[in-house]
């Protein structure tokens, strides 16, 4: 477990003395240049084995360095300290996502279409190495990967980024019922596990409200008026965050408080346009906002210390 400490303040205030801020600054220092390293050899790493693919570009040459580059991280994780363990974490990741590529490589190359097989394969490999190195951020890739099944997907072009989702309710319908099951799960067990499924739980929330509003500005093909889906992400938001509320859920209620933002955001300029009058009002309101989310979380703080 990592903490966060501000050893200038714990000077200032005689919790330690010269000596020992003296060594924890020296510390620190050690710890930052061995971090800046282990990114570098990383990133070093894996865009040499990206440039050796752009050389050689085919499924099987994208797969073979996935492998190389994964055992490398995994070498460094069993044999080697933990002042290697970012080097590691990203060379693992970046070769388990270099394999993914490979598989739908693969099943684009023999069937030319990518289909529910390659992705559920990616699902199971990213989940399961996300057990087995207890790892939240594979694991939320998993469930990232999982949200594709449901032709929910993202795009670059001319500087402009794209994102999609063809099928918002059913999007809706699932990631709710998964980050409720996460979430349960998660008080069953503890450690590392509590900590993925929580994982697991949070990135459903995100994709829940991501399909409302995508659904609030198309609609869907099954449920079409947008005006339905308007209705429903107000009333979650609410209702969501009043338990969140309750049951002391910080996350959750800043999360539920940003797309509660961008709800009302969407409709406000949807509905008033991007005049001046509207751009002016609606900043005013944000900063309103922006007030009230602060003293809450100050309020929360103070009555989770008096707990």
């Amino acid at each position: 477990m990592k903490i966060v400490l501000n050893i200038k303040e714990l000077l200032e205030e005689g919790q330690i003395d010269q000596t020992e801020y003296d060594k924890l600054l020296l510390l620190s220092k050690r710890q930052t240049t061995s971090l800046a390293f282990n990114l570098l050899l990383g990133l070093g790493i894996v865009a040499t084995s990206i440039g050796a693919i752009a050389l050689a570009p085919s499924p099987y040459s994208c797969l073979l360095f996935g492998l190389i580059v994964s055992v490398v991280g995994l070498l460094f994780k069993i044999k080697v300290s933990d002042q290697w363990m970012v080097l590691s974490i990203t060379c693992i990741i970046s070769g388990l996502l270099l394999i993914s590529a490979a598989i739908v490589w693969f099943e684009d190359y023999w069937f030319q279409a990518t289909t529910y097989r390659s992705v559920s394969v990616i699902v199971f490999i990213l989940g399961f190495s996300a057990y087995f190195l207890k790892s939240s951020l594979l694991f939320a890739l998993s469930v990232l990967s999982l949200s594709t099944l449901l032709s929910l997907g993202v795009g670059y072009e001319f500087a402009s980024y794209f994102i999609w989702i063809e099928y918002p309710l059913l999007t809706i319908i699932t990631f709710s019922i998964l980050s409720i099951c996460f979430y349960s799960l998660s008080k069953k067990v503890s450690g590392d596990n509590e900590k993925l499924l929580l994982t697991g739980s949070r990135v459903s929330v995100l994709l829940v409200n991501l399909g409302f509003w995508i659904g609030s500005l198309f609609g869907d093909i099954w449920l079409e008026p947008a005006y339905f889906f308007s209705i429903m992400w107000a009333l979650a938001i609410l209702g969501v965050g009043y338990w969140a509320w309750k049951a002391n859920r910080v996350w959750l209620i800043n999360v539920l408080g940003v797309f509660g933002s961008i709800h009302f955001y969407t409709q406000w300029f949807e509905t008033l346009g991007a005049q001046p009058e509207s751009l002016f009002l609606g900043g005013v309101i944000a900063v309103g906002i922006a007030i009230l989310f602060k003293r809450f979380n100050n309020n929360l703080k103070v009555e989770t210390q008096e707990n």
